[in-house]
């Protein structure tokens, strides 16, 4: 099994200012076709938070265009930068995403269960799960004992180094490291929100960041707390799962690279 995961695409309508210094739509456009064309073809996608900029209809709108775009199943979840009512206005044939309340949903028949978290605070961003959804994800994994489980939500359970990103972080990420402490068939947790591949064990459990479709934040580690972005290449995360090896995640660019050579049944 291969999954693509893209974040933070922060698509924005064209003519905000936003729109004009990072040019999301088109990037995450170019990134839907860097997947559809790829050698590494995935099976499924998913979509970690901040999927657009200001929490706008319109925004919705072009988000739904472009991800129309994917020739494979795709799964959206929230960030701290989306409204929870538009995105399933928005997408309502999308009908994984629960119609009230959080949204939060798992999606079955693969070889792992896969489990989509809901972090979003309306117009907050730090993020939050609370005890309901908490209590939800452990009776999900219970339920799981043969199975992998791989959790994704939009913000990371540790602290990162980038001081200005962690002051945004998770207000109750003791409570879900509680939990993932808990179990040894939890596969991996993959975030999005840092807008960088970062990695630390949390509760036992390899949590992953990925980076964004649209902008990456400057690496500043310490006490330095300004807050900065670069234009480092657009890059999404590939997870491969086999029986043997588990999850193994390579990264990818936006970028159609040269091949210099190729080694073919051991002859170069």
């Amino acid at each position: 099994m291969l999954i693509a995961q893209l974040s933070d695409t922060h698509v924005a309508v064209p003519e905000d200012e936003f729109a004009k210094l990072y040019h999301p739509a088109e990037k995450l456009r170019n990134a839907v076709r860097h997947v559809n064309e790829s050698v590494n073809r995935p099976d499924i996608v998913f979509l970690t938070g901040d999927l657009v900029n200001s929490a706008k209809a319109e925004e919705y709108v072009i988000l739904k265009e472009i991800v129309a775009e994917f020739e494979m199943p795709v799964y959206l979840m929230p960030g701290n930068h989306d409204d929870c009512t538009l995105l399933r206005k928005a997408f309502p044939e999308h009908d994984y995403l629960p119609s009230s309340g959080t949204l939060n949903y798992v999606v079955d028949g693969w070889p792992i269960k896969l489990i989509a978290l809901d972090t979003n605070i309306h117009g907050k961003p730090q993020g939050h799960l609370g005890e309901a959804q908490l209590a939800w994800l452990e009776e999900e994994i219970s339920k799981e004992a043969a199975r992998a489980v791989v959790i994704l939500l939009h913000h990371p359970p540790f602290k990162t180094g980038l001081v200005s990103m962690d002051e945004m972080g998770l207000l109750d990420m003791e409570d879900f490291v509680d939990v993932l402490s808990r179990y040894d068939h939890i596969e991996r947790v993959l975030c999005g929100h840092i807008h960088r591949a970062i990695q630390k064990l949390a509760g036992g459990t390899l949590v992953q960041t990925c980076p964004s479709t649209s902008h990456q934040v400057r690496l500043l580690l310490g006490e330095n707390n300004e807050l900065g972005t670069v234009f480092e290449p657009p890059e999404y995360l590939l997870h491969y799962w086999n029986e043997e090896s588990g999850l193994v995640t390579h990264s990818d660019y936006v970028k159609d690279y040269d091949i210099a050579w190729t080694l073919k049944n051991g002859v170069k």
